[in-house]
């Protein structure tokens, strides 16, 4: 006869970004917005995705994905734009604007495929069915009004598209004239 002792198998929790979510905010290295003021359509800003991370962070038991990538502008400064699994069906986005160093500007949770601002920070997220830019209608928009008016006042985004339109503080207005 021979004893053999019984193991318990920890078990791991995976926590991963649904393709809602991803659709929003998860674009291939190299990814290119052309932006134009709109008030002068002749002042251009072409944003290139640059340095994208996509894994799996692992902690103990948990194991979260994320998404991270650098925005580089032909206009303005550096950006860097972090997602993360938080719990199941859950995620935060945030927005970091670098001075000297980051700092973040923008963040929204995302939970049960709805988009909010996260409690406590005063940003708050509207839905809107519609929104033209420029001589294009993009539909299920989601506006972001960020509290902290460091850079933007408001951001607006659409599935597969991401950042369509940015409101900054200052006053100046950004519309999206491509994305490839």
């Amino acid at each position: 006869m021979s004893v053999s002792g019984c193991q318990k198998l920890a078990s791991k929790e995976l926590y991963g970004l649904d393709d809602n979510f991803k659709s929003l905010f998860s674009f291939p290295e190299g990814s290119t917005w052309v932006y134009y003021l709109s008030t002068d359509t002749q002042q251009k800003e072409t944003v290139v995705l640059k340095n994208r991370l996509q894994g799996k962070m692992r902690f103990d038991n948990l194991e979260q994905e994320f998404i991270s990538y650098e925005l580089h502008s032909s206009a303005d400064s550096q950006q860097l734009i972090r997602c993360m699994a938080t719990g199941e069906n859950t995620a935060r986005w945030a927005l970091l604007y670098k001075d000297t160093f980051y700092r973040q500007v923008a963040e929204m949770y995302y939970s049960a495929s709805r988009f909010s601002g996260v409690m406590g920070n005063g940003d708050t997220v509207n839905y809107l069915p519609s929104l033209s830019v420029g001589d294009v209608m993009y539909y299920n928009v989601i506006e972001l009004r960020s509290a902290r008016q460091k850079k933007y006042s408001r951001l607006y985004f659409s599935g597969n598209t991401g950042i369509v339109r940015k409101d900054c503080v200052d006053g100046r207005t950004y519309l999206l004239k491509s994305f490839r």
